[in-house]
């Protein structure tokens, strides 16, 4: 017996390899999937898909977007005077709202009552200087008239150039006056409009020179949002300026919008352009945040509701025409939760729900009953071939 054993052997090892090595094939095609349950296939060896017939509606397409809050100028506080600064107002911080005509700060006007005191003494001597002149005048007419009856009097003996020469002083002081008079009223800094206060650098005892900026401010009126838009959502948008819109600041309420204007060029870095949006509640932004903006695009009757997953690229699709998968390319118009609206094309026999992974121009398929519509119901979008 173990002479047999040990005769046998080998035979035996080839016999125990042939066996594990059946069975691993066994367990291996046991494990592969039934393609006949991932596809159906029809006896011609046709693909059979899901084919949905879209149904046309109306659409009000949104487009969204986004921007930031920017201010169209930011205007440098600059008093038109120097002098001592004798009060602050605890307005003029940064972050305060002020009202257009408030008092932001006061400089020192002591040398500027004396200089319109100083005018009015002036005015008072050009004015005393005339009044004498024109005494001179009247006299010498007199004395000119009992003289020579028939000539007439030259105009240097009746004062004529220096009573001309007086009028002017007294013209001249009066400007100074005003002058003086408005320097004056410099000395009170006021806000030039509704604002909101960027920085200061001012305090009370410090002593400031004219045209020489002590802070910066913007016109709460003059924020709107910077809104980058390319070639395809200013198509859907259509014409832009005057478009309402919707600005959904990071917090608060959302606020109602107008597009104001387009810009006249691209951006050189993003070849994007850019839409200017104003909102009715300027209170409500702030310079610098970002904002979610929904701008109300063209109304069109002629739309198209399709599944999302019919689309095999942005913007290509599939539709069974004459038994075969036919291309199309579509215009994207905006989604609505789990539904893609398109503008409306030739759908042939019915679109493609969800194209086969071997999908390609002349496929030859069969279709079968679709699944849920773009109208939102249920029906057969095409007769089993």
């Amino acid at each position: 017996m173990k002479t047999f054993l040990r005769r046998h052997a080998g035979a035996f090892q080839f016999v125990f390899v042939i066996a594990v090595v059946g069975s691993a094939l066994l367990l291996s095609a046991s494990l592969q999937p039934d393609a006949s349950a991932v596809r159906p296939k029809a006896a011609d060896n046709r693909v059979s898909v899901s084919v949905v017939q879209p149904v046309q509606t109306a659409f009000n397409p949104r487009v969204k977007l986004n921007g930031v809050v920017e201010a169209r100028t930011v205007t440098s506080v600059i008093p038109q005077v120097g002098g001592r600064v004798v009060d602050v107002s605890p307005s003029f911080r940064p972050g305060a709202t002020v009202s257009k005509g408030d008092v932001l700060f006061v400089i020192d006007p002591s040398d500027y009552e004396l200089a319109v005191d100083r005018t009015l003494a002036e005015i008072e001597i050009a004015r005393s200087e005339l009044a004498r002149l024109e005494a001179e005048a009247a006299a010498e007419r007199e004395v000119w008239k009992s003289n020579y009856p028939e000539r007439p009097i030259p105009d240097l003996i009746a004062r004529i150039p220096q009573i001309a020469a007086a009028k002017a002083r007294v013209y001249s002081g009066e400007a100074a006056r005003a002058a003086a008079r408005l320097d004056l009223e410099r000395t009170v800094v006021r806000a030039p409009s509704n604002a909101r206060i960027l920085e200061t650098r001012l305090d009370a005892g410090q002593v400031v020179s004219s045209n020489a900026a002590v802070g910066s401010l913007f016109s709460i009126d003059s924020l709107e949002i910077s809104v980058p838009v390319s070639a395809d959502e200013l198509r859907r948008i259509g014409p832009v300026e005057g478009r309402r819109a919707l600005i959904a600041p990071p917090t608060g309420p959302a606020i109602e919008g107008t597009v104001v204007r387009k810009a006249a060029s691209l951006d050189d870095r993003t070849r994007l352009g850019t839409l200017f949006v104003a909102g009715e509640d300027a209170a409500a932004l702030t310079l610098g945040e970002f904002v979610a903006i929904e701008i109300d695009g063209v109304p069109t009757d002629n739309a198209y509701r399709l599944p999302p997953a019919a689309l095999t690229s942005r913007d290509q699709l599939w539709v069974v025409k004459d038994g075969q998968l036919v291309e199309r390319r579509v215009e994207i118009l905006g989604r609505e939760s789990d539904t893609l609206i398109v503008s409306a094309f030739d759908a042939a026999d019915g679109v493609v729900a969800i194209p086969p992974a071997d999908v390609r121009a002349g496929l030859q398929v069969e279709t079968v009953m679709g699944t849920q519509l773009a109208s939102g119901q249920r029906r057969v979008a095409g007769a089993a071939k």
